[in-house]
């Protein structure tokens, strides 16, 4: 077995939800290798999870990079025999499709700018304007835009530098107070902090740190609030610097802690060595407020927001979510949960089985239980592209076509 086979023995083996977490070390290993190969869409930090999804009629390998899921089938005979499968379900009838369900949401755009430019699109600026970013060759992106979805204009934003020995191209696009942030990492260990006015300008370094790990991977969270810009460690820890520039200083009593969602912090994080938990601890930063998940006998993969968990029970995977202490659980109509869970903890992006479509992928809605088809099918070798929500939480964005889907999960109500 050469090397690529067994990382992706690996990577499929601990995204089966059958198996630990990835361990710290290997999302720095896979990165220096993935990142020639990715964008974002696979443009933000590449795989960040893996998953195993199994649909009726057969096996699914996921593949996540930043906002986009690409799946493809499996063709490893040793996953084929070690995954164990998901029973079969019944299908579902044909939901109605996305536009229809949830008109307010969504918006369909053309894919490309003018000149043709591809438009990657990364977090909203405001209800009517996207931060999109273009690539100047495979995987690197070099500019950013904001596209207005009702007129189609597309104005820079800046250029995006990328500076000799870069390994990690710029990831985790984040929108606030103004600016516009990301970050890179060098072959000499080192994250780089990077901001741009989003009325316009130059970008800028505004810190850098060294980091544990290979080939600069080193961010698993990142964000903005107030005048700061708060991060952390894929090896723990939770920094935050001025968005005007500055060192990073360490978030007092965040040491082995990952950013959840400001203020709140907690473990393990996404890439910790553990049972498939997530976030099952956390502290609120400003309150001093702590929640510890309730676990019940047989949960696994429990993957928790600041009020829900999900997560799967016994060896037919049964999927749920309730809150973090326990109550008010409920089942969900899909097998196998992705690993990220819950889209602002209320959202799942799921493949199914539909009447008369075969494999189709929907966004269920847990408050309401009502479901909506994407129109993304598999294609005739069985993959299907799972669109993924981006980092502000509110974009989910997927490309049929010539249009891009664009789908403001805020504006569903």
């Amino acid at each position: 077995m050469n090397d690529l086979e067994e990382t992706l023995r690996r990577t499929l083996g601990s995204a089966s939800q059958h198996a630990p977490r990835m361990p710290t070390g290997l999302p720095a290993h896979l990165e220096a290798g993935y990142r020639r190969r990715r964008r974002r869409t696979f443009a933000q930090a590449v795989l960040a999870a893996a998953a195993v999804a199994v649909v009726a009629g057969g096996t699914v390998t996921v593949l996540r990079h930043g906002d986009v899921t690409a799946a493809v089938p499996s063709t490893s005979r040793e996953t084929t025999t070690a995954t164990p499968r998901a029973p079969e379900v019944s299908a579902w009838p044909l939901p109605e499709p996305v536009e229809q369900v949830w008109p307010g949401a969504v918006r369909k755009v053309p894919a490309r700018g003018p000149g043709g430019t591809k438009l990657m699109p990364q977090a909203f600026i405001d209800d009517r304007t996207v931060l999109a970013t273009t690539w100047s060759g495979f995987e690197k992106t070099n500019a950013l835009y904001a596209y207005d979805l009702d007129t189609g204009d597309l104005r820079k934003i800046a250029d995006v530098p990328i500076p000799a020995g870069t390994v990690t191209f710029a990831s985790d696009f984040t929108v606030g107070a103004g600016l516009v942030t990301w970050w890179t990492g060098t072959k000499d260990h080192r994250v780089h902090l990077w901001t741009a006015p989003l009325a316009g300008g130059e970008a800028t370094t505004v810190a850098d740190m060294e980091v544990r790990g290979g080939d600069g991977a080193g961010l698993d969270a990142l964000a903005i609030t107030g005048d700061r810009i708060v991060f952390s460690l894929v090896e723990g820890g939770v920094f935050t610097v001025p968005t005007t520039g500055g060192t990073p200083q360490p978030v007092p009593g965040s040491e082995g802690q990952h950013l959840l969602a400001w203020p709140w912090i907690g473990t393990p994080g996404i890439y910790s060595a553990n049972d498939g938990s997530r976030f099952t601890t956390i502290t609120n930063v400003e309150t001093g407020e702590t929640s510890v998940a309730v676990k019940g006998p047989g949960d696994r993969n429990l993957n928790c927001g600041v009020r829900l968990c999900t997560g799967t029970r016994d060896e037919q995977d049964k999927t749920f979510y309730r809150l973090r202490d326990g109550l008010e659980e409920k089942e969900l109509p899909v097998h196998g949960l992705m690993p990220d869970g819950l889209a602002r903890e209320r959202f799942l992006v799921a493949p199914i089985m539909a009447e008369q479509a075969g494999r189709i992928v929907v966004l269920y809605d847990v408050t309401t239980g009502r479901s909506a088809d994407l129109r993304v099918r598999a294609d005739k070798k069985g993959a299907l592209q799972l669109p993924g929500v981006a980092r502000d939480g509110r974009l989910l964005s997927y490309r049929l076509g010539d249009d891009l889907y664009l789908i403001d999960l805020t504006k569903i109500t």
